[in-house]
């Protein structure tokens, strides 16, 4: 039996917050936060932060030359304008100056986003120890981050949804099927069960394996989809580490997004970024969603 109204999941969000320090890997970030905007019809917020102390912020050319930092910021901002070719209707650029992750979510709180969009410069967690501004994004924000590392060529084709059977992967698939309704998708669910072949004999093997298919059929009956998504849902099960599983099932759909749910958690989360969830979003080969459980605005984004 399937549960619920589509139109009941949080629609498409109408404000976007882009975070980007304009050096050159970001413009893929930029390019796609571009094509959400337009395709959601959605405002674009661009954000760039100057870090304390920067040459060229106004408070290091001081009082004496208070017009050195207004020119600064706006030749970032027409930058940003000039990097954007297909621009949406609805953009706003935010100059601001201070750590980048604070001000970052200060900025998407105050302006309703329901989205932040952020770009890497290769491997994701490759610099833990500078904690860069990306990986503090997806351990602080209560909103949807999204990791863009491959250049768009429109709007997303597959998506891949990973599943642990919670109610919080649920919400990712439910949130990324009214994002992206136009997208084929596939859901997997990926079990790392060490010496699996010690633990279960041929029968004992069997009789999980019918118990993961009934669970993967209830956790998609259960699902708020439309009828389209539900009837094209292909589902897959996988024995091994989830991020190994996911990568090659990615690679093998051809799949542009990969999305997982996440807990929404203390300071534990923000340290360990929600066990598993770290190494998924190192190992796809292409762009990740991770959408918080009951975050704050996705059901009202302005």
């Amino acid at each position: 039996m399937h549960m619920g109204n589509p139109d009941a999941v949080a629609q498409p969000p109408r404000s976007i917050l882009l975070a980007t320090d304009l050096e050159a890997h970001s413009d893929r970030a930029l390019d796609r936060a571009s094509v959400l905007a337009r395709q959601w019809q959605a405002k674009l917020h661009v954000v760039h932060v100057l870090r304390p102390g920067f040459q060229g912020s106004e408070g290091v050319f001081g009082d004496d030359e208070p017009s050195a930092g207004r020119e600064e910021t706006g030749r970032l901002e027409r930058q940003i304008r000039r990097d954007l070719h297909d621009a949406p209707d609805d953009l706003v650029v935010h100059i601001a100056e201070g750590e980048p992750a604070d001000r970052i979510l200060e900025i998407a709180e105050r302006e309703g986003c329901g989205l932040v969009v952020a770009g890497t410069r290769g491997p994701v967690f490759a610099d833990l120890v500078g904690q860069s501004t990306t990986v503090q994004l997806l351990r602080r924000s209560p909103w949807p981050v999204l990791v863009v590392k491959s250049r768009p060529h429109g709007a997303y084709r597959k998506v891949l949804v990973g599943t642990d059977f919670t109610p919080e992967s649920r919400q990712g698939l439910e949130t990324a099927a009214a994002w992206f309704a136009d997208a084929g998708f596939a859901l997997m669910h990926a079990l790392d069960i060490p010496h699996r072949s010690l633990l279960l004999d041929a029968d004992r093997g069997q009789a999980f394996a019918l118990m993961e298919y009934d669970a993967m059929q209830s956790f998609a009956d259960g699902a708020r989809l439309s009828e389209g998504i539900r009837r094209e849902l292909r589902t897959h099960i996988e024995h091994g580490p989830p991020e190994i599983m996911l990568r090659r099932r990615a690679i093998a759909d051809d799949a542009d997004l990969t999305v997982i749910g996440t807990l929404r958690r203390g300071l534990a989360f923000r340290v360990l970024v929600g066990g598993n969830a770290t190494r998924i979003v190192e190992a796809a080969p292409g762009d990740v969603l991770t959408v918080r459980a009951t975050h704050p605005v996705a059901a009202t984004a302005r």
